[in-house]
């Protein structure tokens, strides 16, 4: 595994990779409060499958520069930077939480080819309520020093980048609904984030999308990686990933 920085202006994006570039690859974009070391060992098991990984830390998350504001389109443009920078075709994005509403809008708005997606407990129609109270959930967490939530800029939470979120969740649909690419869904079964009611929305907008469950909270990635690791190695063994 190699550490590389990625520069997006003046903000530099920490990246951990595996595997020598121009390899087809997996794109991992972890929620927010998290950082990319949640995916170690789910990176590993999928590199020894041979895909080349990348997993970032986004802005104002983990090794990752800081910034004066934290706006949803700086996200995305960060991730079309790494992808740019580190990424080879085809492209499967892996994303977490709010990491998975980047790799659908990303995919499903053309800011880069992508050939497949995997969202984490991430619905294509959420509810207000409770993107607000992931917001609230990270806010308490950091102050009584949870360690999955440090370092992460302050000012990341305080700011305004989930209301900015919920003020249009209608993108995350549109977005899906141009999606035509593999798509898996991997949902914990301890979460209220994807509901019956968000599953089947989720269908709806995603006719192509594989549902499966693991034993898990909202972030799954951190509660059950051997599970996601299992998952994902499936979904890409299927024949149309085989070069």
């Amino acid at each position: 595994m190699s550490r590389v920085t990625v520069l997006n202006g003046d903000i530099a994006i920490a990246a951990d990779v595996h595997g020598p570039a121009g390899m087809r690859t997996v794109l991992f974009l972890h929620a927010g409060g998290e950082s990319r070391s949640v995916w170690q060992p789910i990176s590993s098991a999928v590199s020894e499958q041979g895909w080349r990984t990348v997993a970032i830390d986004l802005r104002g998350h983990g090794d990752s520069g800081r910034a004066a504001h934290y706006r949803f389109d700086d996200f995305i443009l960060d991730v079309v930077r790494v992808h740019g920078e580190l990424c080879a075709e085809p492209l499967v994005i892996v994303g977490s939480s709010i990491g998975g509403a980047l790799g659908l809008i990303v995919a499903g708005e053309g800011h880069a080819a992508v050939a497949g997606l995997v969202l984490l407990d991430t619905p294509t129609r959420p509810q207000p309520a409770i993107a607000l109270g992931e917001r609230n959930r990270l806010v308490t967490a950091q102050s009584r020093g949870a360690p999955a939530l440090t370092p992460v800029d302050p000012a990341f939470l305080r700011g305004t980048f989930i209301q900015e979120v919920v003020a249009d969740l209608g993108r995350w649909q549109r977005a899906a609904k141009r999606l035509r690419v593999p798509s898996l869904l991997i949902a914990g079964e301890r979460s209220a984030t994807v509901g019956p009611d968000e599953l089947e929305a989720m269908k709806e907008d995603l006719p192509q999308l594989e549902v499966v469950w693991a034993p898990s909270g909202h972030l799954v990635a951190r509660d059950c990686p051997d599970e996601v690791a299992a998952h994902l190695k499936r979904f890409l063994a299927a024949p149309h990933w085989q070069s």
